[in-house]
């Protein structure tokens, strides 16, 4: 009977995020109306909201869910992170993701063990990793888009440049680049485009874009296209050195990646390197190494062994990491 409840309550919590998140209100909108209804004035230090437009969601379809995250600092930085990786998705619904998720991995693995209390603590660990989950691959579909970006940014500069040269506007520059390349940077520069037509002037359109992609090339860009605009001169020539200047520090990131290549493999070989040799041993001498998972004090070493062998993962991930 308990695991029945338990089976049902997993079903419900499902069927009820997938309504919440995913439900008929959302369905049957275009991308333009989505701009639209997206809309809301930037408010000025008095009050005044006839600054500008703002190109914001709300952070939920769901009232209560909605009034809970408007106030709040990680609601502001999930929908940043949302933003840059791509995923249409709103912060509530990506928070019910993470719950839904973590309840599923609970009762799973509960349902496994029969209720055990080591069960119980197993369905924790599980869900405290499953409510982890989304976060480290929001995190990796953020650096991928941002390395497609910044490879392409190289091709974008000169053919905007070219476009200029040959007498086109700015804005008819960036159309013509829009249509020749891929994406994910078309679809950026597609999104400049529609949000100007939307009444969003030129600079603030940039500015916007440069928040979605986080980017201190794409900034660098942005930034020099701005001062043109401002002071004037040959803004051909300034996206030619510009240009340059991105070629150089791709060279630069290609060869640290280079020199760093075997510091990094030998931090992957001695992030696995522990966990092969244990469970080689426990083939080998399974009645000895058996108490690690039968006796109690073996379970506490082994758990520090792992959440110490993670803590080092992290650690090596984060000094290997360069960022300029």
């Amino acid at each position: 009977m308990l695991a029945f409840a338990a089976s049902a309550f997993v079903f419900l919590a499902i069927v009820t995020g997938a309504i919440a998140a995913f439900g008929p209100s959302r369905f049957g909108r275009s991308k333009s109306e989505e701009r639209i209804l997206s809309l809301q004035p930037k408010q000025g230090p008095t009050g005044d909201s006839s600054i500008g437009p703002s190109f914001k969601r709300s952070h939920s379809s769901i009232p209560t869910l909605r009034s809970l995250l408007s106030d709040s600092e990680w609601a502001e930085s999930t929908a940043h992170d949302l933003q840059q990786a791509n995923v249409h998705l709103r912060v509530g619904e990506y928070l019910l993701i993470r719950f839904i998720l973590s309840a599923v991995l609970f009762f799973v693995v509960v349902l496994v063990f029969r209720f055990h209390p080591l069960g119980i603590v197993l369905g924790l660990a599980a869900a405290g990793a499953g409510y982890m989950v989304a976060p480290f691959y929001l995190q990796m579909l953020r650096r991928r888009r941002l390395a497609k970006i910044e490879n392409q940014l190289v091709e974008f500069l000169p053919m905007l440049a070219s476009s200029l040269r040959s007498g086109f506007a700015f804005q008819q520059g960036v159309e013509l680049a829009a249509q020749q390349l891929d994406p994910p940077l078309a679809d950026e520069l597609m999104i400049l485009l529609n949000d100007t037509n939307l009444g969003a002037t030129m600079e603030d359109a940039l500015l916007q874009m440069g928040e979605r992609v986080g980017s201190i090339d794409f900034d660098m860009m942005i930034t020099a296209i701005l001062v043109q605009r401002n002071t004037g001169g040959n803004l051909a020539e300034v996206l030619e050195r510009a240009a340059e200047t991105l070629r150089e520090r791709e060279r630069v990131r290609a060869d640290l990646q280079t020199l760093t290549a075997s510091a990094r493999l030998t931090g992957l070989i001695l992030s696995v390197y522990p966990a092969l040799v244990g469970l080689l041993l426990l083939l080998i001498m399974p009645s000895l190494w058996g108490v690690m998972f039968t006796e109690t004090i073996g379970r506490i070493f082994l758990g520090v062994a792992l959440g110490l062998q993670g803590i080092g993962f992290l650690v090596m991930r984060r000094v290997m990491r360069f960022e300029f």
